[in-house]
C-alpha cells in the first residue's frame, strides 16, 4: 500500500513540476498577453512530453517508489540530479531546444521547483507512513 502512496505523491509532484515549469517558460520565453493560461498549458504539455520521452518520468517513478532513504533531503537531491541529466538529454536530443542564454535560468528554476515539490512530497509521505502509537493508558479497540 505504501508503494501506491509513493506513486500517488510522485504523480502530484510531477504534475506540479510541469505546471510550474510551464509558468517559468511562459514568463522567460514569452506568451500571448491575452492567453497566458493557454500558453502555460501548452508549455506544460510540452514539458510533460519531454519528461516522458527523455525517461524522466520512468526514472523518478522508480526512485520514488523504491527509495527508502531516511534523510529528508535525499530523494529531492536525487530527483534534482535526474532533472539536470534529463534536461541535458532533451537539449542534446532536440539539438539545443533552448537558446544558450535561456538554459541557465530554466535549469535553476527547474532545480528549485524540483526540490520544492519533492521535499513537499517527502514530508507528505512521512506523515502518511508514520505509525500512530496510542498514548499510554488508552484502550485499544
Amino acid at each position: 500500500m505504501l508503494i501506491l502512496k509513493r506513486l500517488c505523491v510522485w504523480f502530484v509532484e510531477t504534475v506540479t513540476e510541469a505546471l510550474l515549469l510551464g509558468i517559468v517558460l511562459a514568463v522567460l520565453l514569452g506568451h500571448d498577453q491575452n492567453a497566458f493560461i493557454k500558453d502555460v498549458l501548452i508549455y506544460s504539455t510540452a514539458i510533460s512530453y519531454m519528461f516522458l520521452v527523455t525517461g524522466y518520468l520512468l526514472s523518478t517513478a522508480v526512485v520514488r517508489a523504491l527509495w527508502r532513504g531516511q534523510t529528508l533531503w535525499s530523494y529531492p537531491a536525487i530527483a534534482t540530479a535526474l532533472f539536470f541529466i534529463h534536461f541535458e538529454i532533451m537539449n542534446v536530443g532536440v539539438e539545443g531546444a533552448f537558446h544558450p542564454k535561456d538554459r541557465l535560468p530554466i535549469c535553476v528554476a527547474g532545480a528549485c521547483i524540483t526540490v520544492a515539490s519533492t521535499l513537499a512530497g517527502t514530508l507528505i509521505l512521512r506523515k502518511w507512513a508514520a505509525v500512530r502509537i496510542p498514548p499510554e493508558g488508552s484502550v485499544l479497540a
